[in-house]
């Protein structure tokens, strides 16, 4: 295991708690002989864990059902989300109840853990792993009687500029309070491979790793008579995605689902701006993924525009897999890439 905090968290799961519960973010692994129930917002988190063995629930990490005596959580990368997390997990816990906390300090885990103390008049319980890895042990000793700034978690809030069109996002999806630039630059590739001469506009289109939907709702604006399908492995995304699709009218099917695995259909555009972090790392591998989802999903005559970071050599990862791979946009540190079967 490379995640020593990760190491360090099922570390003290071995003491298998009768009624504990596991916090799964997307670096989790499933862990055999820790069988604990989990909950996550990952798909493909929630698929692994099954496959081991564990009950694990998929949802935007909802803890208001829970019934349990400990919680354990190795913290994301995103601020909002731990906060979040910390609230709800100090507010179900009993009375005697414990929170154990895995991070570095590098990932904020001692100011995490000293304001999860103060919130329930926790002792502070600090131990060291490897390679830097840090727990901590909160036990609740109180109600809560305030919350740590969670920006609002549940809350889905337009986030577009004056004068256009609106956009729903929410905490815990990447890049939730902005237009990414990667993606605005390939919706103008695509005017301007659809103001082609000769162009068949596309009638069914995937958005592929859909986030909170700006692809699907600025292509629906060119495109108003497409069928769309909105996919992502996070189902907190496809929160705001729903909301935006309902919003616009758009004709759409949202869908659960790790790199479209599981959708049969093929598609005359698939638009993909494919992510490279997973959690706290870098994974070059993702594109390669994505290009392998889209050119499977592609019908006989289709066509891909994929955005990538300039650094990111997609050329070389695009040739096995498509007939052509041609350049379509450029700016502001990223590439459009119109793609072919």
């Amino acid at each position: 295991m490379t995640d020593a905090s990760l190491e360090l968290l099922y570390r003290a799961l071995e003491s298998k708690p009768a009624r504990g519960l596991l916090l799964a973010d997307e670096q989790c692994i499933a862990e055999p002989g820790i069988q604990i129930p989990v909950i996550t917002n990952r798909v493909d988190v929630a698929q692994r864990f099954q496959a081991a063995g564990f009950n694990a629930a998929l949802s935007d990490f909802d803890l208001s059902v829970i019934d349990v005596d400990s919680i354990y959580y190795r913290v994301s990368k995103e601020k909002a989300l731990v906060h979040h997390l910390i609230n709800q997990a100090l507010l179900r816990l009993p009375i005697g109840g414990e929170l154990v906390l895995t991070g570095e300090k590098g990932d904020g885990l001692k100011t995490y853990a000293d304001k999860a103390r103060t919130l329930v008049g926790s002792d502070k319980d600090l131990n060291k792993g490897r390679g830097g890895a840090l727990l901590a042990r909160i036990r609740k000793q109180r109600e809560p009687e305030t919350s740590l700034d969670d920006s609002n978690y549940r809350q889905l809030c337009d986030i577009a500029p004056q004068g256009h069109v609106a956009l729903y996002s929410k905490p815990g999806v990447y890049g939730w309070q902005k237009i990414d630039r990667g993606s605005r630059l390939l919706i103008g590739a695509l005017g301007d491979v659809l103001d082609k001469d000769g162009a068949q506009a596309p009638r069914d289109v995937l958005d592929l790793g859909c986030g909170y939907g700006y692809l699907t709702v600025m292509a629906h604006q060119r495109l108003p008579d497409a069928r769309f399908v909105a996919t992502d492995n996070n189902v907190t995304a496809l929160v705001a995605c729903t909301k935006n699709i309902e919003t616009h009218a758009i004709s759409a099917q949202v869908v659960p689902a790790d790199c479209a695995d599981g959708i049969g259909q093929q598609f005359d555009l698939v638009l993909c701006n494919p992510p490279f972090h997973k959690g706290f790392d870098i994974h070059g591998d993702l594109t390669l993924a994505f290009l392998k989802a889209a050119a499977a999903r592609l019908a006989p005559a289709g066509m891909a525009l994929f955005v990538v970071n300039q650094f990111i050599a997609l050329e070389q990862k695009a040739e096995p897999l498509f007939a052509s791979c041609e350049r379509a946009g450029e700016g502001e540190g990223f590439k459009v890439y119109l793609l072919k079967r």
